[in-house]
């Protein structure tokens, strides 16, 4: 079979060539091209990870010298899931970005993402995380900025200042890390840090919660965001939303969960992620602006997640992946349809979009399925999720496990109500009722993600073994 390494090795080169080509349309075939091979390769390797890990040794140079990779089930579907979202997200910009400045540097540095994205969930050395991480981190600056006015740059200055300030976290976490285990090896560390003395852990852990967190927006590090959001075009918000936060998540539990397992975090983990699920949630209704309700939005869904993770069951963690999964679909959606609303309209609030979905059907038709799902109403696939983490919480009990279980029906009141506000000043009579659709490459994109969302419960039967394997790779390192 093709090797995993193609996961790093095809982003990054692709990058450079089309630096070198410098072509729009070139850089859009191959972007578009990389991506759904990439997608291809991760669906390939899914039913081997589904039975052991997949080790891979760099240049035949094994650890401590070499970088330990290694690809397992929750590798391979996080990369599903990253592949196809970027595929899509591209596509969409192949019309949104239509006259946008530099455009083959903005598919550079989406492949850049792609490239550190992939890495976060291969690498089996923190040092490696650490410079994955960066790349991440750097890309992601680059893209909020896009637009270069003066709130973009602004939100990516706070984005990058508070990221910096989480790299410096992560990089004395490692330096401990490193002091403990005379190894970067993910392996070698959890083997020292389970002998080590508590506290030096404990301020490890801490530092390194912090530092990843900055970046999956876990609260209270997660003060970037909505700006970030709000001021970058909206593809980049899809990807941040759609699968960045999501991948940072999953690897900070994975290595609080495995490196950090000695210190018992799930309860600490439980309380950010209720915090975060209602000062989301109540700051999304307070919003104006489509974007920044959105984003507040992806604060409250990140502390579901986490929360249904931290419950420290299969059950709740296999819950948590399928609702990553859905929000991947249903955040996308919201934000490439919002994206259109303020092309149509110049305009980023809400009251402005008055009879807006009269005048594009489809983009309005889109919005609210996914906005449905989110929230949780059935037959669609949010509905089978959110009821996944309440059975997981109410089947482990105890006090936390109530308050969560209070905090997210809170939360999806709240939820329901804001977004269907937004849902009714887009049918309410305007002014004027030409049609004013999206391109057919958004259409098509964006009703892509739609599927996921309206036919998820089909998938259940696939979806489910995948992510019960996936979870089951949360604690384990190999």
């Amino acid at each position: 079979m093709v090797s995993p390494l193609l996961f790093i090795i095809g982003p990054l080169g692709t990058a450079f060539l089309m630096i070198l080509l410098n072509r729009r349309l070139v850089s859009l075939i191959l972007a578009l091209a990389v991506t759904l091979a990439l997608g291809i390769l991760a669906l390939s390797w899914l039913p081997l990870t589904l039975q052991a890990a997949q080790p891979m040794v760099v240049a035949s140079i094994p650890a401590p010298l070499g970088i330990p990779l290694s690809l397992d089930a929750l590798g391979a579907g996080m990369a599903i899931i990253v592949a196809l979202s970027a595929l899509l997200v591209i596509l969409y910009s192949s019309t949104y970005l239509r006259n946008d400045h530099a455009p083959v540097t903005y598919y550079a540095v989406v492949m850049l993402l792609l490239m550190a994205s992939f890495g976060l969930v291969l690498t089996r050395d923190l040092f490696n995380l650490f410079v994955f991480f960066e790349i991440l981190c750097i890309s992601s600056y680059i893209l909020v900025a896009w637009e270069q006015n003066s709130s973009a740059l602004e939100a990516s200055f706070k984005y990058m200042v508070l990221g910096s300030i989480g790299s410096t976290f992560m990089l004395v976490a490692i330096a401990l890390a490193y002091r403990a285990a005379g190894s970067l090896a993910m392996a070698d560390i959890a083997k020292a840090f389970s002998q080590a003395n508590r506290g030096e852990v404990i301020v490890a852990a801490v530092l390194f919660l912090f530092g990843m967190g900055v970046e999956a927006a876990i609260f209270p590090v997660n003060t970037w965001l909505p700006d970030a959001h709000s001021s970058a075009p909206s593809s980049i918000s899809a990807l941040l939303s759609g699968f960045v936060i999501e991948l940072s998540l999953v690897v900070l539990f994975r290595l609080g969960g495995t490196v950090f397992a000695q210190i018992h975090l799930l309860p600490v983990l439980q309380s950010i992620a209720i915090a975060g699920i209602l000062v989301g949630e109540f700051s999304a209704f307070a919003q104006h602006e489509v974007k920044r309700t959105l984003a507040y939005s992806s604060i409250a869904q990140v502390g579901l997640m986490l929360f249904a993770l931290s419950l420290g069951s299969p059950e709740g963690a296999q819950a948590g992946l399928l609702q990553l999964l859905m929000h991947a679909a249903a955040k996308s959606t919201l934000f490439l349809v919002a994206g259109y609303f303020i092309l149509r309209t110049g305009s980023r609030f809400m009251e402005d979009y008055k009879g807006l979905g009269r005048r594009m059907p489809l983009s309005g038709l889109f919005f609210g399925l996914a906005a449905l799902s989110l929230i949780g109403v059935p037959p669609f696939f949010g509905f089978f999720t959110k009821w996944g983490i309440l059975q997981a919480a109410v089947n482990l009990g105890g006090t936390i496990a109530w308050i969560g279980i209070t905090s997210i029906l809170l939360g999806t009141t709240l939820e329901a109500i804001y977004l269907f506000r937004i849902f009714q000043i887009l049918y309410a009579k305007g002014e004027n009722d030409q049609v004013a659709e999206m391109e057919w490459p958004a259409v098509t994109a964006v009703a892509l993600f739609v599927l996921v969302v309206v036919f998820g419960y089909f998938l259940l039967p696939v979806l489910t073994p995948v992510a019960g394997a996936a979870a089951n790779a949360l604690t384990n390192l190999f």
